[in-house]
C-alpha cells in the first residue's frame, strides 16, 4: 500500500509539473499579446525549451500515459510556434499562421444566465448518472478499477488533502479546458476550417480517450465524451471560466461519489 502511494504521489507530482508548465505558457502567450519586448519572450521560450527537455529526457525512462505524452507535445509546440512566430514578427515578416491569445475560442465572454442554467442543468443529471453507476458498480472502488489518483484522494480523506485536492483540481481543469477546448478547436474551426459539431465530436474523442488511458474504464471514457460536449458548448456560447467552472464541480463531485462509495465498499 505505501508503495502505491508512492506510485500515485509521484504522479500527482508530474500532473502538477506538466499542468504548471502548460499554464505559465498561457500565460507567456497572454503577455505577448499586450508586451511589446519581443526578445524577452525569445528568452523564455528558450528556457521553456530546455526545461522541458531535461524533463522529458527524465520521464522516458519510465512509463509515460497519454495524456502525459501529449502534455508534452504541447510543452514543445505552444512555446514552438511562440517562437517562430517572434522571429518573424521581428524581421518584419507576416506570421499568418501563427494564433493570437485574443483569437481563441472562449477567450471573450458573455453572460447568459439562461443558458449557463441549461448547462448547468446537464451537468447535473451527468452526476446524478453517476451517482447511480456508482451505486450499481461497486467493483469500481476496488485499487485495479477507476483512477488511481481519485481513489488516493477518497482513502483516508483530511483537511489537507482537501486543500490539496481543489488546488489539483482548479489547475488541471483549467489547463484542460485551455486545451482540450480553446486552443483545440481554435484550429480546427478557425484554422482547418472544420465544422463546429464534427470538431466537437472529435474533440470529445480525444479527451476521452486520454482519460481512458489513466483509468482503463470505459464508462470513465464515455462520461469524460459527454462531459466534453457540454463544456465544448459552454466554451462556444458563455466562455472559458464557465466550462473551467462546471469541470471542476464534476471532478469535486465525483471524488465526492468515490469516497462515499470507497466507505461503504471498504466497510
Amino acid at each position: 500500500m505505501e508503495d502505491n502511494d508512492t506510485y500515485i504521489k509521484s504522479r500527482i507530482e508530474k500532473i502538477l509539473f506538466y499542468n504548471s508548465f502548460v499554464f505559465l505558457i498561457f500565460l507567456f502567450w497572454f503577455f505577448y499579446s499586450t508586451y511589446d519586448n519581443v526578445l524577452l519572450l525569445v528568452l523564455i521560450c528558450l528556457i521553456n525549451f530546455l526545461l522541458v527537455f531535461i524533463e522529458y529526457l527524465r520521464d522516458k525512462k519510465y512509463y509515460m500515459e497519454l495524456k502525459e505524452k501529449f502534455l508534452y507535445l504541447l510543452l514543445f509546440l505552444i512555446p514552438f510556434f511562440l517562437f517562430i512566430n517572434v522571429i518573424l514578427f521581428y524581421h518584419a515578416y507576416s506570421p499568418a499562421f501563427f494564433i493570437s491569445f485574443y483569437s481563441l475560442i472562449g477567450i471573450k465572454h458573455q453572460h447568459n444566465f439562461l443558458l449557463f442554467l441549461i448547462f448547468f442543468s446537464f451537468i447535473m443529471l451527468k452526476l446524478i448518472g453517476i451517482k447511480i453507476y456508482f451505486t450499481k458498480n461497486v467493483k469500481v472502488f476496488e485499487e485495479v478499477r477507476g483512477d488511481r489518483i481519485f481513489h488516493y484522494f477518497a482513502s483516508d480523506l483530511n483537511y489537507k488533502k482537501i486543500l490539496f485536492l481543489i488546488i489539483l483540481f482548479s489547475l488541471v481543469a483549467f489547463v484542460e479546458e485551455l486545451i482540450y477546448r480553446s486552443f483545440l478547436l481554435t484550429i480546427l474551426i478557425d484554422f482547418l476550417n472544420w465544422n463546429s459539431i464534427l470538431s466537437i465530436i472529435f474533440i470529445s474523442i480525444i479527451f476521452g480517450l486520454a482519460h481512458y488511458s489513466s483509468s482503463q474504464n470505459w464508462s470513465h471514457m464515455l462520461s469524460t465524451f459527454v462531459s466534453s460536449i457540454i463544456y465544448s458548448f459552454a466554451l462556444i456560447t458563455l466562455g472559458l471560466l464557465y466550462p473551467w467552472l462546471f469541470h471542476l464541480i464534476t471532478n469535486l463531485f465525483v471524488l465526492f461519489f468515490y469516497y462515499q462509495g470507497k466507505k461503504k465498499y471498504v466497510t
